[in-house]
């Protein structure tokens, strides 16, 4: 008598007896069709819905999702191009950001960063990430960039905005099935870090008076471990004291440490002792940012 498949656990669904094909069921892709690949499809077609019927910045993460598989050249750029259309129709400074990953499908890449950079800087002209976006074109860039009043990333983002549209949905989906898609979403806003903040550096020694003030603002409005530790550079180029940027360091590498570990983890997205976890990690770096500026901030 053939011994019965063993349980594999499903968050939100419970344990289930799997059979996949020469053992159990490890990975999100041995599921079943109807718990695995069509579930995901029918969860990822509610959730284009919603968010397609939402506000300026999920409407752009509706057309960041639904990027085709396929690379022709011509597919692309029709999705670029809509893509791009929703961001400068919304104009709000995060899916503008977003919209930037578009950019090499359109026929000038550099004008087409420059536009969103332009338009992200007066949807929140007091974001310094928006100014070093435009500051390149500037003539006098760091005198600008000094009068940035905040730092903010926003990370983790384009997966905060997918699981709240999620949230909404009724019936409400497995967890299983939102940790798959948060694994996705995670490595898209991976892909869509701030980029030029090495940037900051030379002409921070060159003006450590003005560097220490753009140091003080980053340090104190950062909301991602990214900033805090380009802030840590920032004000050791301006002299601050070794203890208090080893302190910014500490708490960047807190932060790391207790990240997720989807690669580490092949049924991350299906145990509720994993995908539990990662989902309220997701949830509190959406609340609260990565980092808590006024705490790490203080010398």
């Amino acid at each position: 008598m053939a011994a019965a498949p063993a349980a594999t656990e499903l968050c939100g669904l419970g344990r289930l007896p799997l059979q996949a094909t020469g053992g159990t069921v490890d990975s999100f892709d041995q599921l079943p069709a109807p718990l695995g690949r069509l579930a995901l499809l029918e969860l990822q077609e509610r959730l284009q819905h919603a968010l397609a019927a939402g506000d300026a910045r999920q409407r752009v993460a509706a057309w960041l999702l639904r990027q085709p598989e396929a690379p022709e050249a011509s597919a692309q750029a029709a999705w670029a191009a809509g893509l791009l259309a929703e961001a400068h129709a919304g104009g709000e400074a995060l899916a503008l950001r977003w919209a930037a990953s578009a950019c090499g499908h359109t026929d000038d890449p550099a004008a087409c960063r420059h536009a969103l950079a332009v338009q992200r800087l007066h949807a929140e002209p007091g974001n310094g990430l928006h100014q070093l976006a435009v500051a390149p074109t500037w003539p006098q860039a760091w005198r600008h960039l000094t009068r940035a009043s905040h730092w903010r990333e926003h990370p983790g983002g384009l997966t905060a905005t997918v699981q709240a549209a999620l949230d909404t949905l009724q019936p409400p989906p497995a967890a299983y099935l939102r940790a798959r898609l948060a694994r996705e979403t995670l490595a898209r806003d991976a892909s869509m870090a701030p980029e030029g903040l090495e940037l900051l550096e030379a002409p921070c020694a060159a003006q450590p008076a003005s560097c220490a003030e753009v140091a003080e603002r980053m340090a104190a409005s950062a909301d991602s471990a990214t900033l805090l530790q380009q802030a840590a550079a920032l004000g050791r180029l301006a002299g601050w004291p070794d203890a208090r940027v080893e302190a910014l360091t500490t708490t960047t590498q807190a932060f790391h440490a207790q990240l997720p570990r989807w690669a580490d983890e092949p049924q991350a997205a299906l145990g509720c002792a994993a995908a539990e976890p990662a989902l309220a990690h997701a949830r509190a770096v959406a609340q609260q940012g990565e980092v808590r500026p006024t705490a790490a901030s203080r010398p």
